[in-house]
């Protein structure tokens, strides 16, 4: 375990080091954020109520939406694919270490670092905006809420390690990875909250793991989640079986991997 602790510090420093990218990353989002809450707060004009939304609550929504985005959601998959495609992943074949496990601790780093700067932007706007924004009433919720973030980190990052594996299969993988990665982000409930769509829509989205990552957390959060120790127990097995199947498709992809570029 020492090594991938080693890895964890030695990506923590090069985020230091490198804070730029990373802050003009966060600002995008906050942009991104902003623009929301001020689109629904002229949608709310006139308006107490969206479904079983107050402003309040929508405002919530998207400021624990921002914060998810930097804690939660992976991006790993953009360099995996590029190690793969230009052989840099045959260093990885002599190292006594995990290809799965090393990059889960490049990408807890990673996210531990932008959620820190995130977490104060996020107090400073919800200082702002304390008259707007919606709170739990009960303590159970936010060590759910908790407990929920850390499932959804699990889970975002392996569903964007699996889309990195496709470069094993794939020698253009980098559209299929946006695809994969906007399907993603739509069906967690990143763009808008999963229970404002059609019925339709609503099964598909209840079925797929992916509410658990932005969708299913806010919900408890918020308290509209009707059974969240279910709902994490869910998460937990999917995170199981999603565990063992990449461990089974890296060896897959190890067997097809033919080094092109080295």
């Amino acid at each position: 375990m020492r090594k991938y602790w080693s890895i964890f510090w030695v990506n923590w420093q090069n985020a230091l080091q490198y804070r730029g990218p990373t802050l003009i990353y966060l600002l995008g989002n906050i942009l991104r954020v902003s623009v929301l809450i001020y689109l629904w707060n002229s949608i709310y004009q006139g308006q107490g109520h969206l479904a079983t939304y107050t402003l309040p609550d929508l405002i919530t929504y998207y400021l624990l939406q921002l914060v998810i985005n930097s804690l939660v959601l992976s991006y790993v998959s953009w360099e995996i694919v590029d190690q793969i495609r230009e052989g840099a992943f045959s260093n990885f074949l002599i190292r006594p270490i995990n290809y799965l496990h090393y990059w889960f601790m490049v990408n807890l780093s990673t996210k531990l670092f932008e959620g820190a700067l995130i977490l104060v932007v996020g107090g400073i706007l919800s200082f702002v905006l304390m008259d707007y924004l919606s709170a739990p009433t009960h303590v159970m919720s936010l060590v759910l809420f908790v407990l929920s973030l850390l499932l959804g980190g699990i889970l975002a990052f392996e569903f964007d390690f699996a889309i990195g594996l496709l470069a094993f299969w794939l020698v253009q993988a980098n559209a299929f990875k946006y695809m994969l990665q906007y399907m993603i982000f739509f069906f967690a409930g990143a763009l808008l909250p999963l229970d404002l769509f059609p019925k339709a829509f609503q099964t598909v989205a209840q079925a797929l793991p992916f509410r658990y990552l932005v969708f299913f957390p806010i919900q408890i959060f918020l308290e509209k989640e009707p059974d969240p120790e279910r709902g994490l127990a869910v998460a937990l097995i999917w995170g199981i079986v999603l565990y063992l199947f990449l461990q089974y498709v890296l060896r897959r992809g190890i067997r097809q991997y033919e080094a092109v570029g080295q």
